[in-house]
């Protein structure tokens, strides 16, 4: 666990200048560090080596560390249980100065590959005056209160929601969940999950298969059935000089006596997604298709590139560069 963070905290440093090195003090960082390579592979006869960058922290299984976008001395971190703590961004940083920032456990399937997987905050969180000063958006494997024994078998809920924090708070308002994607999910593998706004103000969202081998739900080639396999892309601003109210939603499939049905609302489709259809016949927030298993994504500045770092099936792992339209 603690390596996990001393890999995210290192990758963050690129993020955040100052006129010392260190975790408290980071220099900038070019691409590819300085576009200078190192000598050695990689390994325990190298020189590599990993720090503990949060010594007096602990937390149950985190998965992400995100960056406020207000303040350069917090970030945030993601736990696979349901849990997103906030926290000074500083290796003396203690348990005691650990800040709730929602809890969402009794809710979330916190196993396998799945659990509390991402966040992203809007881009004008902590703008006065805006509208969206407050929204933050989670990824999340959601199951009824009802149904959080684990006994209960493979299926819950794929969901992407906004929450908002009050003005002057630190945490959110728990009662503000607005939900914006509720995919129901048969198997609890393979969910993906990561998320960014990019520079055109679209929220990208990547997704899993929904699990199990081999593509066995037969999913990663559709574009007229569910919400899986692919980097989905939307307009949580729905902004009507860019984008089109959604006109397709998921197919329903048999689930549990009780479950409610899935459903996608509170977001426009962007014109210029690759896949288009007045008539509603596709599922229109694809961006790209045929990801198995994403447990990470990435974009780069630099670039304006998209990585998705993959699990395979049998024989490799995966990097890809997303494309727009792209069968991955």
């Amino acid at each position: 666990m603690r390596s996990i963070l001393a890999v995210l905290a290192a990758v963050m440093l690129c993020g955040f200048a100052s006129a010392a090195p260190g975790l408290d003090g980071p220099q900038a960082i070019g691409a590819y560090l300085n576009g200078v390579f190192p000598t050695t592979t990689p390994g325990p006869s190298g020189t590599w080596g990993v720090s503990d960058a949060f010594p007096n922290l602990t937390f149950v299984d985190p998965v992400r560390m995100v960056k406020d976008p207000v303040s350069a001395q917090h970030v945030y971190i993601v736990c696979r249980n349901g849990d997103i703590w906030r926290i000074p961004f500083s290796s003396s940083a203690t348990n005691a100065q650990k800040v709730k920032f929602l809890d969402r456990r009794a809710n979330t399937w916190g196993y396998w590959d799945t659990g509390m997987l991402a966040m992203a905050f809007h881009p004008e969180f902590g703008v006065t005056g805006s509208p969206n000063r407050g929204y933050v958006y989670v990824f999340y494997q959601y199951i009824p209160q009802q149904y959080s024994n684990p006994q209960v078998g493979n299926s819950s809920y794929m969901r992407l929601s906004r929450f908002t924090v009050p003005d002057g708070a630190t945490a959110v308002d728990p009662a503000s969940e607005y939900v914006l994607i509720q995919q129901y999910d048969r198997h609890n593998w393979h969910n993906g999950g990561q998320m960014f706004f990019g520079p055109d103000g679209f929220l990208h969202v990547v997704i899993g298969d929904e699990g199990d081998a081999n593509d066995s739900f037969n999913v990663t080639q559709k574009l007229n059935s569910r919400l899986f396999s692919g980097i989905l892309r939307i307009d949580v601003d729905r902004d009507p000089t860019k984008s089109h109210p959604i006109r397709r939603q998921p197919a329903q499939i048999s689930m549990p006596n009780g479950w409610a049905q899935s459903f996608t609302q509170g977001y426009y489709i962007p014109n210029d997604n690759p896949w288009q259809d007045p008539d509603g016949g596709i599922l229109e927030e694809f961006w790209s298709i045929g990801t198995r298993s994403p447990h990470s994504m990435h974009f780069d500045k630099a670039t304006g590139e998209i990585w998705i770092a993959e699990v395979g099936q049998g024989a490799r792992e995966e990097i890809t560069i997303a494309k727009k339209g792209g069968n991955h």
